[in-house]
């Protein structure tokens, strides 16, 4: 029997994961002066009242008050949980609107972008929303949200529970969502196995130096940007076969990133000191597919990462090959479960020190850049509040180092991309360049664009 410190059964403890993005925000928010935020815009056809959506939201704000908790520790046990105040009375979730005229979708963007660009206001602030008219044909609606408390799936996910609120089904869905969490101090020796079997992996993957582009000095605040693209339900579809084919199994992941490396290569090829392999550092949701609401709250994903050298001629079905075998690998050896096993011993560390051990590895390069790939899409609904729902994007707020990322989003059979990149990593134009060269093996995923 495995040894156990008491806890509370009525708090929300924090897992190893949820305090590594704890952890990422402190290092972005350091950086930038912003913390880990990220967003979701969703567009309608139509005009959403803006009475609608306020009201859904109070409703909510009301029935969840850890929609407003904030980290704590626990002086006995000293594990950290979410606190959660005794009612939502003086809080609730920020709506601004905004018009502008039809058309005006660049003008969006822009305000989009400011919006997840803006830092949350005090500590018990973890949601935002915009809304934005485009005259009275199109709406668009930006939620944006504290990766403490949600993570791209939960983001989608609170979506469904905004519309499904609206549909009045809260009583009925409201039960299954899960508020409080063990304390997981217990299993030691699990544990620490997954620890071995983490730094067995970093080990593994530091024996070369890592290509990555150079940070720029802190500055408060500095932004991310986002260029997006995407394929229609068809070109998504010709690919995903495609991939599977490339792969010799279901599995899209290592084609999309072979694809996503030779987009980003002449840039990273570009910066001093170049390195010797590439590294992808890639987010996998771990939730179980009955568990939509059980886990919408708070981080339910884990880590792979994924290596090729620098000086590789090879074609891009043998990078997919060699992705594979590591996924695979990856996969036998445990390494997702013995990630979310590991951080469960990290919580003891504070914040600030986990942020300076986790830039030891590889000279303070995390990663070349991030990649995610949400495939199962946790709001896919024809319409929102009653109105036509036309398209879903994410815009991450990607932590620095490496202040990089892709990320690959499905809507309705649509494939959403993004580029994610912190000013000055990376030049408007050549993220422009990488974006469109990464849509252009997508759909021709023969084509190499080896330097």
């Amino acid at each position: 029997m495995s040894f156990s410190l008491p806890y509370s059964r009525r708090r929300r403890y924090l897992t190893g994961i949820d305090w590594s993005i704890g952890t990422l925000d402190h290092m972005t928010r350091r950086a930038t002066g912003i913390g880990n935020l990220s967003q979701v815009v969703l567009e309608l056809q139509g005009r959403l009242p803006p009475d609608r959506l306020r009201q859904t939201l109070d409703r909510l704000s009301s029935r969840f008050p850890f929609l407003h908790g904030r980290v704590a520790r626990d002086f006995v046990n000293l594990a950290p949980y979410w606190k959660i105040p005794s009612s939502s009375a003086g809080h609730g979730i920020p709506l601004t609107i905004t018009q502008l005229p039809a058309g005006a979708d660049d003008s969006a963007d822009d305000v989009f972008s400011q919006h997840v660009n803006t830092p949350l206001h005090g500590p018990a602030e973890h949601l935002r929303f915009l809304l934005i008219h485009l005259g009275d044909e199109c709406t668009r609606l930006g939620m944006v949200f504290d990766h403490k408390l949600l993570d791209a799936f939960g983001a989608e996910a609170f979506l469904h529970l905004i519309h499904e609120t609206w549909r009045g089904q809260l009583d009925a869905i409201a039960p299954r969502i899960g508020q409080t969490e063990p304390a997981h101090l217990d299993h030691w020796p699990r544990r620490f196995l997954g620890g071995q079997t983490v730094n067995r992996f970093r080990v593994r993957l530091s024996d070369r130096e890592v290509a990555g582009l150079p940070m720029p000095a802190r500055r408060h605040p500095r932004s991310v940007r986002f260029v997006h693209d995407g394929l229609t339900p068809q070109q998504a579809d010709r690919f995903i076969r495609w991939a599977d084919e490339e792969c010799g199994v279901p599995l899209l992941l290592p084609s999309a990133i072979a694809r996503a490396v030779l987009a980003m290569r002449p840039a990273l090829a570009a910066a001093s000191p170049a390195g010797s392999q590439y590294l992808v550092a890639v987010s996998v949701d771990a939730r179980a597919l009955d568990r939509k609401w059980e886990d919408l709250f708070f981080n339910h994903l884990s880590f792979l990462g994924f290596t090729l050298p620098t000086d590789s001629t090879d074609p891009p079905a043998s990078w997919t090959a060699a992705l594979r075998d590591q996924f695979f690998d990856q996969m036998k050896r445990g390494v997702p479960a013995a990630f979310q096993d590991a951080t469960m011993l990290t919580r003891i560390c504070p914040q600030w020190l986990a942020a300076r051990l986790a830039k030891l590895p590889f000279q303070g390069r995390v990663c070349s850049f991030y990649f995610a790939c949400l495939r199962d899409t946790a709001f896919n609904q024809e319409t929102f509040l009653d109105l036509p729902t036309t398209n879903l994007i994410h815009t991450p707020r990607v932590p620095p180092p490496p202040g990089l990322g892709f990320g690959m989003t499905f809507f309705r059979g649509r494939m959403n991309l993004v580029l994610s990149y912190l000013e000055g990593v990376l030049e408007d134009v050549s993220a422009r360049d990488a974006l469109r060269r990464l849509k252009a093996l997508l759909l021709d995923p023969d084509q190499t664009t080896h330097p």
